[in-house]
């Protein structure tokens, strides 16, 4: 608030109206992005989460019941449907194989996930 020299009072103009408006615009513009790309990440956070406990499990699954002929699978988790592809490779050891799991959104060729485990024959 501005006073005159008689010490009456004023009200602001609208020229610092207008300024106080466009910073706290502006303030809010830049607080709604950052809190919309923290929600994006955190979602990014929970697919990948979800995607490594699927590789985990398919690994497990072959500790426990072989190899068998599935090179690939769907999985659903936490309301994610997952592509898992399983490739298995030899080793300079004539035992042990080199088993590696990946694992994809249904609906996105990404890799959100990897697992690999060196196994015995």
């Amino acid at each position: 608030m501005r006073t005159n020299l008689q010490g009456h009072q004023r009200g602001f103009t609208l020229l610092e109206i207008m300024v106080a408006l466009m910073i706290f615009a502006t303030a809010a513009v830049t607080l709604t992005k950052s809190l919309t790309e923290s929600a994006r990440s955190i979602s990014a956070i929970e697919e990948r989460q979800f995607a490594d406990l699927v590789a985990h499990n398919v690994l497990i699954d072959i500790l426990r019941d072989g190899y068998g002929t599935n090179n690939s699978g769907k999985e659903s988790m936490a309301g994610f449907d997952f592509n898992w592809q399983r490739s298995v490779e030899q080793t300079p050891h004539p035992d042990i194989r080199r088993v590696d799991i990946t694992v994809t959104l249904q609906t996105a060729a990404d890799v959100l996930a990897t697992r690999s485990a060196f196994l015995n024959k």
